[in-house]
């Protein structure tokens, strides 16, 4: 337990503290996950993921972590780039809910596509980490 001077104005809001710690971490998840999705960075991405991950993609299938690592390395799919909006975050003890909206530009099968995406994703807390350990997406019309 964190313990704060009573000086400090934390010392009246450590839980607001302490989220805001956790939410910033969680950004930053986010934000390294989505330029190694980019650049197709598969040692970030490895990182990033839990051993147990899971992903179920628009179409419905079920990845698992070595799965999706294959798809973004060897499959059809280029990103161009990944923005999030709508982001909200629930943090329960040692484990983070982020839904939001994924905006993804890039090429599919060497197509160009631009789609919107309505994502949930599932951190937990694992050795001073945040893991990325299940993800589910959602295309939007």
């Amino acid at each position: 337990m964190k313990r704060w001077l009573a000086s400090d104005p934390r010392w009246y809001f450590p839980a607001m503290s302490d989220q805001m710690s956790v939410e910033a971490a969680l950004r930053e998840a986010i934000t390294r996950r989505a330029e190694a999705l980019r650049t197709r960075d598969i040692a970030t991405l490895t990182e990033l993921f839990a051993d147990d991950f899971t992903y179920v993609n628009s179409q419905g299938a079920l990845l698992t972590k070595q799965a999706y690592l294959d798809f973004i390395e060897h499959g059809p799919l280029r990103f161009d780039q990944q923005t999030t909006d709508e982001l909200a975050i629930r943090v329960h003890g040692n484990t983070a809910v982020v839904t939001c909206l994924v905006h993804d530009t890039g090429t599919w099968q060497g197509e160009p596509f631009d789609a919107v995406f309505r994502s949930t994703q599932t951190y937990v807390l694992r050795e001073d980490a945040w893991l990325y350990v299940a993800g589910q997406t959602t295309a939007l019309e």
